[in-house]
């Protein structure tokens, strides 16, 4: 579409026409500011949510790594006794 205006602006000797066409053209490439939905989402993101994520599923496994062995150390104390 660019080139058909710039020519239709040169068949008719203008080249005033043709320059307010070319930066006329140029404004909306620069207007573009389109973000990264990525980068938005990370943006949203608060390291306190994480962190409080991260500790609950360290105790989770932790508890459940203890369920586990609970039935050996309750054994070994009942040897001793």
């Amino acid at each position: 579409m660019l080139n058909r205006t710039l020519g239709i602006a040169r068949k008719y000797g203008s080249k005033a026409a043709a320059l307010t066409v070319i930066a006329g053209a140029s404004v909306p490439a620069f207007a573009q500011t389109a973000t990264n939905p990525i980068t938005q989402m990370l943006e949203q993101i608060g390291l306190d949510g994480v962190a409080a994520a991260v500790i609950a599923m360290g105790v989770l496994i932790v508890g459940i790594a203890m369920a586990f062995k609970a039935p050996d150390v309750a054994k070994r104390g009942v040897k001793k006794v």
